[in-house]
């Protein structure tokens, strides 16, 4: 049952990063105000309530995981994988924190211009600026998760 609640975890949380940079992305690129403040809004939402409670499970499936099947917690896979799972938590926090403002000034700006089809570049300076930061944040998170992935795939060292 741990493996499963592990597995699972993993696939939301993962899940979770693609659907947020997709949407986005392809909103953003819409040009919609309206638009972009609606999927801003739900992206924050999805980061807490699926993307952190899953987070906080994680190790403590893995740590659980480690203890069944033997696994050194002094090994360097441990160490690399917790590594990652860090770094990656890090930029997560930081995206999280940037998707916080990235709602409020699509918010703003959706709701000062209601027209829906203004060119994307109507958007504030900071919302572009703040945008390729989230971005960058994103894919640092995304390798290290999938480093973790192929650490637990393929357990070198163990």
């Amino acid at each position: 049952m741990i493996r499963l609640l592990h597995i699972v975890s993993s696939a939301l949380m993962f899940g979770v990063g693609v659907g947020a940079l997709w949407f986005m992305l392809t909103t953003v690129r819409s040009g919609n105000p309206a638009a972009i403040a609606v999927i801003t809004r739900n992206a924050v939402r999805a980061e807490w309530f699926i993307a952190a409670p899953v987070a906080l499970i994680q190790p403590t499936t893995g740590y659980l995981l480690m203890l069944q099947l033997r696994y050194p917690l002094h090994s360097a896979w441990f160490a690399a994988v917790a590594t990652l799972y860090i770094g990656a938590g890090m930029c997560w926090v930081y995206l999280v924190k940037a998707e916080l403002r990235l709602r409020e000034l699509a918010a703003a700006h959706a709701a000062g211009h209601p027209a829906a089809h203004e060119p994307a570049s109507a958007m504030p300076p900071e919302f572009h600026a703040l945008m390729r930061r989230w971005l960058r944040l994103a894919l640092a998170s995304f390798a290290g998760v999938l480093a973790i992935f192929c650490l637990m795939v393929f357990r070198p060292g163990l």
